[in-house]
């Protein structure tokens, strides 16, 4: 495994002065030198397990020459429709802008129409063949080259991930250290996976042999707004196992995901294997749907829009030549079920993590908290004090807790949703419930108690600062248990907070089946820093575990290859 170097303060204090050139980068003088960037892989490479300081010193390096280069760059970021190695810069232009300041373009994306879709699929069938016969060990060579390329440009991606999505300066590192993980880990597992053996009892001259062939056919990939690791990911594991893919992320995660897309190819991806194809979800899906060798879709976002696939190939069963694999993140309705036993301070801060990190629009955001009537009080004092000091403006200030929501569609939702609060469903807020667009897209962290157990806010996802609160009586502890565990169709993340082992096992019993990933004294996001194989079940998803050896098998059409030496004639 390899070591994976730490985002220094040094590098983040670089970020920082990157993001500031960005936001006047109009202001540049049109005529001055752009001074080049370096190729990542132009630097000198040392072994592996280098020390993360050396690590660091580089991405510094790398960061350096960024600075310099978009010290003197007047244009947004272009990202193009890429199929094969073409990059087609159509007339469809989407505008990506900062969602802290809306008024400023960071990237100018160009989507691909019908014809370009098609042409993809054409690209992505042809390069099948040979990129699914290359060697597992060239393939992971790739991957961990591209990792060691991305680690090395770190700053760049980063602050592309703060300008695009809102993220916090922390936690587009923690996006990055993810993706970079991620990469080794999967490579790590596709190793495994390559030597794997079954133990196939038969005759002494017949020999079976095992091999992890590819789908038959191309791959989609479609990414929501939620991470620049998570797009990726969707694209690159079922390429990792010899599939070809099209790669379609969400408009304000392209640019993130086209500078991805560049480090592999920079590290040898071969062409056509991944298609970068930004489009309108509707017109990607039935083009793709189309295609007679369609064979999987690796899938991330909401639950209605999974329904509507699901019909979608469905109607079209017949054109395909096989069963397509449908697999699929989608967000959930994640829970805190708190005990009276619990530690109330611990408690306090692991909703606060969880409920407006990202401004709790990451699909296992806290959305739901069960407390006891006993510590409510405090309870609830301490979340005023907490979210009152909680600093929330600028993503890109060191110092900035939580950032505004993605764009202005989700912006005039959470704003509805809070004016219903208000005025229809009469609930009594804690902290919050104040919406800003005037510069960007901020809505205060909220945090409200819902009396009705058969609220839609207490059963459907929200995506976005808004936590209601039930308060269940002590004594009523399997009451609260039962509608935790049935009220939501949905099934993602959820926590367990108690100090008494006999209640974590009560709770964990009457609770198993309403999270795929259920956490005890944990907040419902896990380990930010850790790589956890994640998934839902009901309406959350496929609960296939991505960041697990399990979740590349699942882009893998296992063939059986029995030789019999010296048949016996019969």
């Amino acid at each position: 495994m390899h070591k994976l170097g730490v985002i220094t303060a040094t590098c983040q204090a670089q970020c920082c002065r990157f993001l500031s050139l960005c936001r006047h980068l109009s202001t540049a003088d049109a005529s001055s030198e752009m001074v080049p960037i370096p190729k990542a892989d132009q630097l000198q490479q040392t072994d592996a397990y280098e020390e993360s300081e050396s690590r660091v010193r580089k991405r510094n390096l790398v960061t350096s020459h960024v600075l310099s280069q978009c010290r003197y760059r007047r244009k947004p970021l272009e990202v193009p429709t890429v199929v094969n190695t073409e990059e087609i810069y159509t007339n469809d232009t989407q505008t990506v802008t900062y969602p802290h300041e809306h008024n400023v373009c960071l990237a100018r994306v160009y989507y691909a129409n019908r014809c370009q879709i098609e042409s993809a699929i054409k690209s992505a069938l042809a390069a099948q063949g040979a990129w699914s016969l290359v060697p597992a060990s060239e393939r992971l060579h790739i991957w961990r080259k591209a990792a060691d390329l991305i680690e090395l440009e770190a700053p760049y991606l980063i602050a592309h991930i703060v300008l695009g999505l809102g993220r916090t300066l922390m936690d587009a590192s923690n996006d990055v250290r993810r993706l970079i993980s991620t990469l080794r880990s999967n490579a790590d597992y596709m190793e495994h996976l390559s030597l794997l053996r079954f133990e196939i009892h038969c005759d002494s001259n017949v020999f079976p042999k095992f091999q992890l062939r590819p789908m038959d056919g191309i791959v989609a990939a479609m990414a929501s707004f939620e991470s620049a690791s998570m797009s990726a990911n969707l694209a690159l594991c079922p390429a990792l196992m010899g599939n070809t893919v099209l790669w379609n992320p969400a408009l304000e995660v392209a640019p993130a995901s086209y500078l991805i897309y560049q480090a592999f190819k920079r590290a040898g991806l071969p062409k056509g294997v991944i298609n970068f194809v930004p489009a309108n979800e509707r017109l990607f899906l039935n083009t793709i749907t189309d295609a007679t060798h369609f064979s999987g879709l690796n899938y991330h976002g909401d639950a209605e829009k999974y329904r509507y696939i699901f019909k979608l190939v469905g109607d079209k069963m017949h054109n395909f030549i096989c069963f397509p694999r449908l697999v699929a993140e989608c967000y959930g309705k994640n829970f805190h079920f708190v005990h009276s036993s619990a530690n109330v301070k611990h408690v306090c801060s692991s909703i606060l993590e969880a409920a407006f990190t990202f401004a709790g629009q990451n699909a296992n955001s806290l959305s739901r908290i069960y407390v006891p009537l006993s510590m409510w009080p405090e309870l609830r004092k301490r979340l005023q004090e907490s979210v009152k000091s909680l600093k929330m403006g600028d993503p890109a200030m060191p110092e900035t807790q939580m950032g505004p929501v993605i764009n202005r569609e989700a912006f005039t939702r959470l704003k509805q949703l809070i004016e219903r609060s208000i005025n229809a469903y009469k609930l009594d807020f804690v902290c919050g419930g104040v919406c800003d667009d005037t510069t960007g897209y901020f809505v205060q962290p909220t945090i409200a108690v819902v009396t009705d157990p058969l609220s839609e806010l207490l059963s459907q996802p929200i995506l976005g600062p808004f936590l209601p609160v039930f308060v269940y009586a002590d004594d009523s502890l399997n009451e609260a248990l039962r509608l935790a565990a049935h009220q939501s169709k949905y099934s993602l993340s959820g926590s367990i907070f108690a100090s008494k082992d006999e209640v974590i096992s009560h709770c964990l019993t009457n609770l198993r089946m309403s999270a795929s990933n259920l956490y005890v004294n944990e907040r419902c996001t896990g380990n930010l820093r850790g790589l956890t194989p994640f998934g839902g079940n009901r309406l959350s998803g496929t609960n296939d575990k991505s960041g697990s050896a399990y979740f590349l098998m699942r882009w893998s059409s296992p063939l059986l290859i029995e030789e019999t030496i010296n048949p016996i004639e019969r």
